[in-house]
């Protein structure tokens, strides 16, 4: 089975494609995205796919406007379009918070997303790795993350996927170099600044060095979380059934209720809880224990969740109004 066959049983175990559908291709110019699209061009006659390269240019380093006409060059090559935009000239109302990584990500997706929407894609392919999930992992765990923020990236979330979360970088590397296939080098994965990269630089090759199995095994690992998470998001769906009430045509959550089931579920609920009214909000603990002091305590009142949100609480019964 050669890499592109692993990759499409993978794709088919996790249903990611359908026959006809139309992928925006998130292309840096990096390795791994270049990888990517050829790995999609290898399927596209076999699924009809519609591909498109898209490529955002943040403008932050002086080869990323060579980086650009390289993504231009290799879609091109391949008959594909290629749509590309440079940061400055995005209008959005995402706000810089103090993390250009953040940022930069946060702005990418608003770029991708326009694509998508511009072009009725069903999905947007992008090119993370086995060791990215792993630096994703180590990445949450040393924020403090819950069980749901280990599972890291998942094969498919909302209009995202990833195809190579089971694909090694030696592997992308090795293809690329055996095809002479031209890539880009991004300087600034080596810059120690970012957390991300000092996992990727010191802490990976020490645990790869301190068992050679470590790549396979934290594999398996990963795979029972997510099975795990599954299991405690499915009893969360029925814990939440069971403790919401209508009253006066309001959704209401019974507090005796919530405060008797398991603390472990707490979080979780509060969570789905908030999802279901489509409430934006930052899913931190801080955050989230806030709201749990403000049911358990026993006094009625008013919670602000949101600008536009609140949780109101009377007689143990409590329930989320728009401002």
């Amino acid at each position: 089975m050669n890499i592109h066959q692993k990759i499409e049983q993978y794709i088919v175990h996790h249903k990611l494609l359908h026959h006809n559908d139309t992928l925006i291709i998130g292309l840096s110019g990096g390795p791994d995205s270049v990888f990517l699209l050829h790995t999609l061009i290898s399927l596209q006659s076999k699924y009809n796919l519609t591909l498109i390269a898209a490529h955002l240019n943040h403008e932050w380093r002086h080869e990323a406007h060579d980086e650009e006409a390289l993504c231009h060059t290799i879609a091109q090559k391949h008959n594909i379009p290629c749509v590309s935009a440079k940061l400055s000239s995005l209008q959005s109302n995402i706000k810089y918070n103090g993390s250009k990584e953040e940022y930069a990500r946060k702005m990418r997706r608003f770029f991708l997303e326009n694509v998508a929407r511009e072009y009725n894609a069903h999905h947007i392919a992008l090119g993370h790795h086995a060791q990215d999930q792993q630096e994703t992992f180590f990445m949450r765990l040393i924020r403090g993350s819950s069980l749901a923020g280990l599972t890291a990236m998942h094969p498919q979330q909302g209009m995202y996927i990833r195809p190579l979360l089971e694909i090694n970088k030696e592997e992308i590397l090795h293809y690329l170099h055996t095809h002479t296939i031209a890539y880009a080098i991004d300087a600034s994965n080596t810059n120690q600044d970012f957390l991300r990269n000092r996992i990727r630089t010191t802490v990976l090759p020490s645990l790869s060095e301190c068992d050679s199995r470590f790549d396979n095994n934290f594999a398996l690992t990963l795979q029972r979380l997510h099975k795990e998470n599954a299991l405690l998001d499915s009893l969360t769906k029925t814990a939440l059934a069971s403790i919401l009430i209508t009253i006066d045509n309001t959704q209401t959550l019974d507090v005796s209720k919530f405060i008797a089931l398991d603390s472990a579920l707490h979080h979780r609920l509060i969570i789905q809880w908030l999802i279901s009214y489509n409430v934006q909000f930052p899913i931190t603990s801080s955050f989230l224990d806030e709201i749990i002091r403000f049911l358990f305590n026993p006094n009625g009142g008013t919670h602000t969740v949101h600008k536009q949100w609140s949780i109101v609480k009377k007689q143990k019964k409590a329930f989320i109004i728009e401002k």
